[in-house]
């Protein structure tokens, strides 16, 4: 049967003469073999064929000049899925493929920093094309004698003309974004001018396939050349450490510093916006050194969004403060920020997490948190501790909230519901869920969609873990 392979080896049964020349092979011609040399009966090359689609399959572009900088919104395509069938390709909506884009941008030509050593054994800056076409590698190591009997390793004194070493540009390349696997995401990239996309196909079939028919990205112009901004605590806003730290699910003041450069241009914004993780509460807002009242301030789950009573832009550049209330439910979170022209459909602009002034001194919109509580699921509230599905529009749907803390990344959660005998008698997944407060609902249904008996249950609610999963367990009802 047809398998996905990965390594194949080739096995050849030799003759009893060939056994018998191998074995009278002397010293120097088992040498001479041994550096490459062909010999009558060995093996050049072979070629391994397959039919069907591989498992996976990945394009990286070239690197795309936009011809100036802009603003990224976000990622859309079109694919169709296919299967083969009797040698011709038919559309499949259900075949087992699907399509992962990673996007990565920057404000220079190239992702990468080439060095070569100079006669003082220091690195400088060298194009790409000198460092792989002119200067030449390290000569590495030397090993000599140690005059005792045995050797000593050295590594070779840097030389000029010699490469130096590659590094990622970090300060003008994003890295690779988070995996798309969805069109119309957002992809969360700072603003730029250079542009590089990374698609892979998956198949779980030798015969599916996915064709990628279109790509295309959201793009707008810049509304400032660049935008910092630092968080801190209200009440060390210069920790010593450099870096904010709270406790985890207290709610916490915080003060944000924000300041835009407009030397490439720009038409400014009247608005900002900053990712929370729970609900924030709004405190104050600076604009020039002066505390002035908003236009407008939207609180709202995971976002506070504060409309500035004046435009900033080349002409009225002042720096903003923001003072704000929030908890953090994730050992270490970025109050991720952007600026917004909220007259126009301009996209937003990210905040780049950077030194904006004395007043604070992180130089970074991250934050750490510590728990003394080890638990991950915290804080679970039900609407009533009876669901009655009646129609009657009470209490037909029983809501579930609850905050999540400290996951490393995004977890599958569920709701389930057993019998007080153990069984499970109703199941919904309610999807990948990040750290913070979420919500859920059940609507007093079993795993077919029947109602469940009147009586007595315990409401599961679990979540993916490292080692195990994680649950917590309540009592709840159901009448009608």
């Amino acid at each position: 049967p047809r398998q996905y392979v990965r390594y194949a080896r080739y096995i050849r049964r030799l003759s009893q003469l060939e056994a018998a020349q191998i074995a009278a092979l002397s010293i120097s011609s088992q040498e001479t073999f041994s550096k490459g040399q062909a010999h009558k009966g060995t093996i050049g090359d072979f070629e391994l064929y397959g039919e069907g689609v591989p498992q996976r399959v990945i394009y990286k572009t070239l690197i795309f000049d936009l011809g100036q900088p802009v603003n990224f919104g976000r990622l859309f395509w079109s694919a169709t899925p296919q299967r083969m069938e009797g040698g011709v390709l038919v559309d499949e909506l259900d075949a087992p493929v699907r399509v992962q884009v990673e996007v990565r941008d920057g404000t220079d030509p190239a992702p990468a920093i080439c060095y070569k050593f100079t006669d003082m054994g220091t690195r400088v800056v060298v194009d790409q094309k000198r460092y792989q076409e002119v200067l030449k590698n390290q000569s590495g190591s030397i090993t000599n004698a140690d005059g005792l009997g045995g050797t000593v390793t050295v590594t070779s004194r840097p030389k000029p003309g010699l490469r130096a070493g590659i590094e990622y540009d970090q300060d003008n390349w994003n890295f690779w974004s988070v995996p798309a696997f969805e069109s119309g995401q957002p992809i969360g990239l700072r603003s730029g001018r250079y542009l590089q996309l990374k698609i892979l196909l998956h198949s779980e079939d030798f015969d599916a396939y996915m064709r990628l028919d279109s790509l295309w990205i959201e793009t707008s112009p810049v509304l400032a050349t660049r935008v910092d901004g630092e968080v801190a605590r209200l009440d060390d806003p210069t920790p010593l450490r450099g870096v904010a730290e709270v406790e985890m699910g207290k709610l916490t003041d915080f003060v944000g510093e924000y300041a835009a450069d407009f030397e490439g241009g720009g038409a400014g914004f009247d608005a900002i916006r900053i990712r929370t993780g729970g609900t924030p509460m709004f405190k104050g807002l600076e604009m020039g050194a002066q505390a002035v009242e908003p236009t407008a301030v939207v609180e709202q789950a995971g976002e506070l969004v504060v409309q500035l009573p004046r435009r900033v832009n080349p002409g009225n550049n002042e720096p903003i403060r923001v003072a704000f209330a929030a908890e953090v439910y994730d050992f270490a979170w970025t109050f991720d920020s952007e600026v917004i022209d909220s007259g126009t459909e301009s996209l937003p602009q990210p905040v780049l997490g950077a030194d904006v002034g004395e007043g604070i001194g992180t130089n970074t919109l991250r934050v750490l948190a510590a728990s003394s509580q080890a638990e991950k699921i915290r804080d679970v509230r039900l609407s009533s501790g009876v669901v009655t599905p009646n129609g009657d529009g009470v209490n037909d749907l029983l809501n579930i909230s609850y905050t999540l803390f400290g996951l490393p990344d995004a977890v599958a959660a569920q709701i389930n519901i057993y019998a007080l005998d153990g069984r499970r008698v109703a199941t919904r997944a309610v999807g990948l869920q990040r750290s913070g407060l979420q919500r859920a609902e059940w609507d007093g249904r079993d795993v077919r969609g029947a109602l469940l008996l009147p009586g007595l249950y315990l409401l599961g609610l679990e979540i993916e873990g490292e080692a195990a999963a994680l649950t917590r367990l309540l009592p709840v009802g159901v009448a009608y």
